[in-house]
């Protein structure tokens, strides 16, 4: 049996707002547009940017920070890595009032239902999606967890009146597979009942920990949602073909 090719939905037009640094190593793009109050997205959605490259453009992904349909506002949070990536060198000059061609959200992962408790992990990141994530939660929800970063400077802040979880550094230590994230998952005290894990962000790293909450921490293998972010020496990872 033959089955219909998806259609691909056309892309989405949208202006520069503002730029602003949120640490030392993240900066935060806000984009406006007729279509953005529209959309329909899940905490944790992501989205791709054709942004200009060797004349033509790429595609990369990026996690949606803030979605505010009634002032017209999408908010994404992009970390600066790869200074010679098109990603990247984007990021360090885009301006307000730049056009940006932006492909419709997207969803890996996202709340689940229910859960007695919820845990959070990933690297900077990660934790765009994740802090996303956390502050859709309702106050009530147990919710604990740990993000790494490569030192104080870089721990990104979270929403406005959400209570803040711990972050460990890395410093020089490699981000891929990280044993800094690990030994802080690892060591973290669970409470009782059935909780749900989210993690982001280097690929390895997520197949790790997916390994050691299923294995050593109890969660079922269906509670442990993970969401790849990057990957080394596979620019626009998670994007498809420029």
């Amino acid at each position: 049996m033959t089955y219909p090719r998806r259609t691909a939905r056309p892309p989405l037009q949208g202006r520069v707002r503002d730029v602003r640094d949120v640490t030392a190593s993240m900066r935060q793009i806000d984009l406006a547009g007729p279509e953005v109050p529209r959309l329909r997205l899940r905490p944790g959605a992501h989205l791709v940017v054709r942004v200009p490259a060797d004349g033509g453009e790429a595609r990369r992904v990026y996690s949606i920070w803030r979605h505010d349909p009634a002032g017209s506002l999408l908010s994404l949070r992009i970390a600066l890595h790869d200074a010679d990536g098109p990603g990247c060198a984007w990021a360090r000059k885009v301006a307000p009032g730049d056009r940006v061609t932006l492909e419709p959200p997207r969803s890996k992962i996202t709340l689940a239902g229910s859960a007695a408790f919820h845990l959070f992990a990933g690297d900077e990141t990660g934790a765009v999606p994740l802090l996303a994530m956390r502050a859709a939660l309702p106050r009530s929800a147990p919710a604990l967890g740990v993000f790494e970063a490569p030192a104080p400077a870089d721990e990104m802040p979270g929403a406005d009146g959400v209570p803040a979880l711990p972050w460990v550094h890395r410093g020089g230590a490699s981000a891929v597979g990280s044993r800094v994230l690990l030994r802080a998952v690892a060591d973290l005290e669970l409470p009782p009942g059935a909780g749900v894990a989210y993690v982001a962000g280097e690929s390895d790293t997520c197949r790790l920990l997916q390994r050691l909450l299923i294995e050593k921490r109890g969660f079922a293998r269906r509670a442990v949602h993970a969401q790849p972010q990057w990957t080394p020496g596979r620019p626009g990872f998670g994007a498809g073909g420029d």
